[in-house]
């Protein structure tokens, strides 16, 4: 099927996608050191679902694979040794080698079934999508086809196990690759790359019509999903978390203020605000961070009422989009 340019979307759409890593997230850096506290992160994705169900908002969790494990062991000597090791030329020693290969009581940063049980019984209905099995850099041009399939196998059966079906994918650090393998696996979207919104050309020059889009002289193009590689791309639009300068820098309010803007706008084009961030770039602030969050929840909620806003989760905008370019008859 090949992508119209016209508008997929009836009504503007907000997704939210949250990578769910737990201790996956902290290791395998190029400079071997952790980059993340992540001890906080059970007791923020608590009230953070608290929040979801309020407004019940609709996200899409891509979880790492091994956080649908309770426990795992090796097996004569090695660590999952139903996954090819990619050849990263920058890594030492073996992929799985911090993976303690105990069990969740004793290394709870390394399991979390029970945050995925969790996440299935929060009264807002939520995705559970993939964020690969063992956090593999898939982008990175050592990382083979092989190595990914295996990985996404070894994923896909410990969500069979919890009864979950995976149709959505966010590449871990935003490295895309190898998108024939997610095809052939049965997924059906990922979370693609922003987009430029504001044109090409030198930066003072993008930061020009940046600043008149934001003042309503220059109207920015709206963000669509697109379908590429046999599978929907999703892109995002806005990172969410206390890790950016600027975001620790301005007040949340004016923060908040931003994707509120963006969602009318939204609204208004028929356009897409994709939300994204991982649970430990808000714990060092979670209430200021719970409380932006909030703010724009309100606003989506207000948008939903006035029936112009849908909040789907990636999952289910992809199907939407294929059920609609199948009924459309050929041009």
């Amino acid at each position: 099927m090949k992508q119209s340019m016209q508008n997929p979307l009836d009504r503007g759409a907000f997704l939210v996608s949250i990578d769910t890593e737990m201790a996956w997230g902290t290791v395998h850096h190029r400079d071997g050191s952790p980059h993340y506290t992540y001890q906080q992160e059970r007791e923020f994705i608590h009230n953070l679902l608290g929040l979801l169900e309020r407004y019940q908002i609709r996200a899409t969790w891509a979880v790492v694979g091994h956080l649908f494990l309770d426990r795992c062991q090796p097996e004569n000597g090695r660590k999952h040794p139903e996954i090819l090791r990619p050849a990263y030329s920058w890594l030492k020693g073996d992929w799985f080698d911090p993976d303690p290969c105990t069990d969740a009581q004793r290394d709870p940063m390394w399991y979390g079934r029970d945050l995925v049980e969790s996440i299935r019984s929060c009264q807002a209905p939520q995705e559970i999508g993939s964020h690969a099995f063992s956090h593999l850099i898939v982008g990175d041009p050592q990382c083979s086809a092989e190595s990914f399939s295996s990985d996404l196998q070894a994923c896909r059966q410990a969500a069979k196990r919890m009864g979950i079906q995976l149709k959505s994918f966010v590449f871990p650090r935003n490295q895309l690759g190898h998108f024939e393998v997610l095809a052939d696996h049965g997924f059906t979207s990922y979370r693609g790359l922003t987009p430029p919104r504001f044109g090409s050309g030198p930066k003072p020059v993008r930061m020009a019509r940046r600043v008149l889009s934001e003042m309503g002289v220059l109207p920015a193009a709206p963000v669509l999903p697109q379908y590429r590689h046999s599978m929907w791309d999703v892109p995002a639009t806005y990172f969410y978390g206390s890790s950016a300068t600027h975001w620790r820098l301005l007040p949340i309010g004016v923060m908040a203020q931003r994707v509120r803007r963006d969602l009318s706008r939204a609204a208004q084009q028929r356009g897409l605000v994709h939300l994204w961030f991982h649970p430990h770039n808000l714990t060092a602030h979670p209430d200021r961070s719970l409380k932006g969050l909030e703010i724009i929840f309100r606003k989506v909620h207000q948008l939903r009422q006035q029936g112009t806003l849908d909040n789907p989760t990636m999952g289910e905008l992809a199907e939407s989009l294929q059920r609609k370019a199948l009924a459309s008859p050929p041009a």
